[in-house]
């Protein structure tokens, strides 16, 4: 195994050897080659500056709420194409006085040359720096200067508009917000004001109103059955005095005893028992109907016995029934004039109970429409107070910004002037040179010898020809390799 590394690195040094030239004269051409591109190679300088775009207040946990951050990360892509855009060089140009219009064919030159020199890099999260490349070393820190201020400027300016346009849109908003919450206000005071009487403050005072009345109807109902019945039995016990009543009641007892003798000597179909229970029905039937008049008493009927029991009261002392029905009369018209307080009361009762039970009827309506509102005046509510707190806090973020513009950006690096090329020492170019040059001829040596078919190898030759090798012929002179080629072909 060694030895077979030893013999493939000999047959490595062999092809070298035998490619020697091809190794050797790139290594003594390409330093000079190198030497001159160093020398023609035009000189290029090199300026940057380095600025820390600062976010303290996120550091403060009392300011962190206002801070508006930069996002150098997230605005880098944009920001390198706002770095290279026609209108932030076209400014540079102008304030530079390259130029002095926008459209002309020195301005897009000198556009160019501003962008292809121009690059930016952003090192760490909040560090940028601005490299300028040109030919001549005058004016770059000038020009290196301008371009940062207006890419500073460009570069803070969305967040300083973004706060001020906040600012203007919030108050805008906070203004219209303001007017229609008092709209909302009003619409509800208005609607309290007309509907003042169905508020759902006023609901449970109805309602134990309604019951309360309901109560007392029931109670005036009950008196009313009670004074009703008393009227009805002080009539009856008006007509119960009746003279013309109690002779009927006596005749009806008289001839009830009259029957009862006579049955026990007739039989029913005898004439005198027939008579007097003709006579007995008669009777009942007259005490029945004056009985049945206790509701049938007019107006006039009444007036006729008061006239009566006048009359009586002035001779009282004629019977005892006279008194009687003085007693009887005002009794009656005590009681009459009970039933009819008691129905007035009930009417009213009724009525009031009907309209306060309207009234509940439409509480649901007003209730629903004074949720509506309310519901509005919360929602407006809502927005208004979010609109103050983000108005106050962009106000409070715009002053926290002015107050740390000053140190809103520091710079690391100011621009400077160059005080030599960036280009490569010449001697660093014939080193690249020899060192190009070696390896060309290793890549012109492989390639001349991967694409050469002779034989040189004994190996390969016994591979070929399936006979050993005893012995190599040096090269000879060409009259020498005549006679030898003859010789063998004698000898074959």
């Amino acid at each position: 195994m060694k030895s077979s590394v030893f013999l493939n690195l000999y047959f490595a040094f062999w092809a070298a050897w035998r490619r020697r030239y091809l190794i050797v004269i790139p290594i003594m051409i390409m330093p000079f080659i190198m030497l001159a591109l160093g020398a023609m190679t035009p000189k290029k300088y090199q300026s940057h500056t380095t600025m820390l775009i600062q976010e303290t207040t996120k550091l403060n946990p009392y300011l962190a709420d206002f801070a508006v951050s930069t996002q150098l990360k997230e605005r880098m892509a944009a920001l390198k194409a706002l770095l290279h855009s026609r209108h932030m060089l076209s400014e540079v140009a102008l304030e530079l006085g390259e130029i002095k219009t926008r459209d002309s064919k020195l301005a897009e030159q000198v556009i160019s040359r501003l962008s292809a020199s121009l690059t930016v890099q952003l090192i760490g999260s909040d560090m940028i720096k601005l490299v300028l490349v040109a030919n001549k070393p005058t004016h770059m820190e000038k020009t290196l200067s301008v371009v940062s201020d207006h890419f500073l400027a460009k570069l803070l300016a969305p967040e300083r508009s973004s706060i001020r346009a906040s600012e203007v849109f919030l108050a805008t908003q906070l203004k219209a917000q303001h007017e229609s919450l008092l709209a909302a206000e009003t619409d509800l005071a208005m609607f309290k004001r007309k509907n003042s009487a169905h508020l759902p403050d006023q609901y449970n005072y109805d309602v134990l109103q309604l019951r309360d009345l309901e109560a007392k109807l029931r109670e005036r109902s009950m008196a009313l059955s009670g004074a009703q019945g008393q009227l009805k039995s002080l009539k009856t016990q008006l007509l119960k005095t009746n003279p013309m009543l109690a002779s009927i009641e006596e005749s009806i007892v008289q001839e009830t005893a009259r029957l009862a003798l006579l049955s026990s000597r007739y039989t029913d179909r005898h004439s005198s028992i027939v008579s007097v229970k003709a006579s007995l029905q008669r009777l009942e039937r007259e005490r029945d109907s004056i009985l049945q008049a206790v509701g049938g008493l007019s107006t006039q009927d009444m007036e006729s016995l008061w006239q009566l029991a006048s009359n009586l009261s002035v001779n009282a002392s004629e019977t005892a029934v006279r008194p009687l029905l003085v007693s009887q009369m005002e009794a009656i018209e005590k009681a009459k004039s009970t039933e009819g307080q008691l129905i007035e009361e009930t009417r009213q009762l009724t009525a009031e109970i009907t309209q306060l039970t309207l009234k509940l009827e439409r509480f649901a309506a007003v209730e629903q429409q004074m949720t509506e509102l309310e519901r509005d005046i919360q929602t407006k509510q809502s927005l208004y107070d979010d609109l103050l707190k983000r108005h106050e806090m962009a106000k409070v973020t715009e002053a926290l910004g002015r107050f740390e513009e000053q140190d809103r950006v520091k710079i690391i690096d100011w621009p400077y002037t160059p005080y030599g090329p960036v280009n490569l020492p010449l001697y660093l170019y014939g080193v690249l040179g020899i060192v190009a040059g070696l390896f060309l001829g290793i890549a012109l040596s492989l390639v001349s010898e991967i694409s050469n078919t002779a034989i040189v190898r004994r190996d390969a030759v016994e591979r070929l020809i399936g006979v050993p090798v005893l012995t190599r012929i040096p090269k000879l002179s060409g009259s020498l390799n005549c006679s030898s080629l003859q010789i063998e072909e004698d000898y074959l």
